[in-house]
């Protein structure tokens, strides 16, 4: 079949309004160029540039439209709703000094695709670990002249910057493989706007805004920030062009990741274009700040659909896919904004990834889940169910936990062993998760009913339940029409911690009467990422003898509220002031049982003692094990607890970091600190860890949930 767009396309040369604006004064925004898509059924906005105080006129499809440019020289106007056409017209914008015109304008449905590599990957590419599977096939063979195609270059930039030379494409062999050095179209837009277009046929566009690797602040406009008060040091981050490696905050760790670069200089120069809605898939680049994203999915929601002028805009979105690393947090964390607001849906992928490869390569069904919503929501499909299925309620019976499911008129487990779920897990009032199974399945994977009813024979009274919290991370169960139960978690517990006493904020904790006669020698504001080892703290000083020293730690939420823990022992022998503080250094090692542990705290499972003899502490810079070290005190060789062991060989001086002060007696961590010299989110938490498989935190790369991590250090001359 011929290309009905003919050279203009296949050279990847400047268009013919582009060409136009060169020798005349007045010209057409970004998004308006030969052969793009207008959105139907709603008013258009049109813009552009010409001199101060011109007369423009707009016209397209038998409307007549004037503007005076202003001072700057911006006009506008908003074309009438326009129904669907194929037919290819022409839109003129003229003035007095000369006249722009856009060849081969159709009508139909416009979608913007953005995010990071999951959403960039290409529907084809020289390089086989970032593309999609069938893509060589589908762009050979495609010929869909009504499908039009435009990619933003990648773009960062401090300010709004305007992106030139628009080229908008068709679906055919031709413009894939002769488009001139731009990128390849997203492989999840590609097949997105095929779905489309085979449901509806009329003219679809599709524009491909993304870039790997980067984190959701930098595609947030400046105005989603408004009403997020609790995102308010992303607000008033200091952007800038001159970016260096000290400025690295949380997520941000490039020029390219400051908030806003990115919107700046891929999107903003598209806005106010009349959309229906955006795609989005990204998460990764924010998975360590989860208790963040849902608020930050806002901020993003809310700027473009104020930047787009459209309250209606949709949101259709992709749930992480299984990888080698547990996205379980950031999956919570978008499943609750999927929740909150009303023109957003989650496509749940739980069984599309790829545990060795974090692009996995078959991106159609990621396109196809997420159509389901738009044809659902936005296109009139009435008998498609576009949702996965999301927890409704629980009860506990007869030593099973019985789960009812919104969206699930029936189960099926896609599995070898169909009478286990991989990855359900159950727990009771102790919080060690065993491996559950379904009890009401049988053998062809056929589950009994519409609610599941999971158990285990070691645990006699279930409080909570997890699913797709560990590796594989791979989901096996799907609802009646074959979508996918993604991760979730049951937390039935009565009693859990909880902070106690009036709200504290930081620095109220030094005023403790246990702190009386101490002198603070260190305070530490924790990044999320330490890297000690690289860019070490300063050392604590004191001049003089000392005879016991206190670490007090306290934890800044969001919302500027604090918890707190105090503890005070007498300094182990032969300790020096300098070694009191975080242990980043060869050789750097305190362990063992300590005297006199008084602890304080404002959390509920922080047992408050005085003067005990049961406390111990695990200070040292390597790597460690679970293998219990000091005799006497226990242990569980199975975990990361009280009484594990470092690394000491030679070449090893120097880890994963571990600062941590535990009531051995109990078994219980009061404090921890972990994974500070190296460039990962570190592992920070006060009393025994109840979320995750170890009681002192290790590997809950959790430190983003805070606003502030503070640790002071104090010391008791002695007398």
């Amino acid at each position: 079949m011929k290309n009905i767009l003919g050279p203009l396309a296949v050279a990847g040369i400047l268009t013919f309004a582009a060409a136009m604006s060169a020798s005349a004064d007045v010209k057409l925004g970004t998004p308006f160029s030969d052969h793009m898509v207008l959105q139907r059924d709603r008013a258009v906005p049109v813009w552009g540039s010409a001199e101060p105080g011109e007369a423009v006129s707009v016209s397209f499809a038998g409307q007549t439209l004037k503007a005076v440019a202003k001072a700057d020289g911006s006009w506008r106007v908003d074309l009438r709703p326009l129904a669907a056409s194929k037919e290819g017209r022409t839109l003129t914008a003229a003035a007095a000094s000369g006249r722009a015109e856009v060849a081969d304008v159709l009508v139909g449905e416009v979608w913007f695709a953005s995010g990071q590599s999951n959403m960039e990957c290409p529907i084809w590419s020289g390089d086989p670990r970032f593309r999609d599977a069938n893509g060589a096939m589908m762009i050979n063979s495609t010929y869909r002249p009504y499908i039009r195609w435009v990619r933003n270059e990648h773009k960062w930039s401090a300010k709004p910057a305007k992106i030139d030379g628009t080229a908008w494409r068709d679906y055919s062999p031709e413009s894939f493989m002769n488009n001139g050095g731009v990128r390849w179209l997203s492989a999840v837009a590609y097949y997105y706007a095929l779905e489309l277009y085979g449901a509806l046929d009329v003219p679809i566009g599709i524009i491909d805004s993304t870039w790997g690797g980067t984190n959701i602040d930098a595609w947030t406009p400046r105005c989603g920030y408004e009403g997020h008060p609790e995102l308010k040091d992303v607000a008033e981050y200091p952007v800038t062009d001159k970016w260096d490696k000290s400025m690295s905050r949380g997520p941000i760790s490039g020029s390219n990741q400051q908030p806003t670069v990115l919107w700046n200089g891929m999107v903003d120069a598209w806005t106010p274009f009349a959309i229906r809605g955006f795609i989005w898939y990204q998460g990764c680049h924010n998975a360590g700040e989860a208790g963040r994203y849902c608020a930050k999915m806002h901020a993003l929601y809310d700027g473009w659909s104020k930047a787009f002028e459209n309250p209606g805009l949709r949101l259709y979105f992709a749930e992480l896919a299984p990888f080698a690393a547990s996205w379980f947090e950031i999956q919570q964390a978008q499943k609750k904004f999927a929740a909150e607001e009303g023109n957003a849906a989650i496509a749940v992928l739980a069984d599309a990834g790829n545990l060795r490869d974090i692009h996995p390569n078959n991106k159609e069904i990621v396109a196809k889940r997420l159509a389901l919503h738009a044809l659902k929501n936005d296109y009139g499909f009435d008998n498609v169910r576009p949702n996965s299925p999301t927890l409704k309620s629980w009860k506990v019976e007869n030593g099973a936990m019985v789960l009812s499911f919104n969206d699930a008129r029936g189960w099926y487990v896609y599995e070898a062993d169909r009478s286990i779920a991989p990855n359900f897990e159950i727990a009771g009032p102790d919080n060690r998760f065993v491996p559950a199974k379904l009890a009401n399945v049988d053998g062809n994977g056929r589950v009994r009913g519409a609610d599941l009813v999971v158990s285990s024979e070691e645990v006699k009274e279930p409080c909570r339940l997890r699913y797709l919290y560990k590796s594989p991370f791979t989901g096996t169960l799907y609802n009646d029409v074959c979508l996918p139960l993604g991760s979730f978690e049951v937390d039935a517990r009565t009693n859990k911690p909880t902070r106690v006493g009036a709200p504290v904020r930081l620095g109220d904790a030094e005023q403790a009467k246990e702190l009386e006669g101490y002198r603070k020698i260190q305070t530490l504001d924790i990044p999320v990422r330490p890297n000690y080892a690289q860019n070490p703290p300063p050392r604590p000083e004191f001049s003089g003898e000392f005879s016991r020293v206190a670490y007090l730690l306290e934890l800044e939420s969001m919302d500027g509220t604090v918890d707190w823990v105090l503890t005070s022992m007498d300094v182990p022998e032969s300790a020096k002031a300098s070694s009191l503080g975080v242990p980043c250094r060869a050789g750097e090692r305190i362990q063992g049982r300590v005297s006199g542990l008084t602890v304080r705290s404002n959390r509920s499972n922080v047992k408050p003692v005085t003067n005990y003899d049961g406390g111990s502490v695990e200070f040292w810079a390597p790597n460690y094990g679970q293998r219990k070290m000091v005799d006497g005190i226990g242990g569980d060789d199975t975990r990361y607890d009280f009484n594990d062991s470092p690394n000491l060989g030679q070449g090893a001086e120097v880890g994963y970091g571990s600062m941590q002060v535990h009531d051995w007696k109990s078994g219980a961590t009061i404090w921890a600190l972990n994974n500070f010299n190296g460039d990962a989110t570190c592992d920070i938490g006060i009393g025994n860890n109840e979320d995750g498989d170890h009681p002192d935190w290790t590997f809950m790369h959790n430190a983003s949930r805070w606003r502030t991590r503070r640790l002071s250090i104090f010391v008791q001359q002695k007398r």
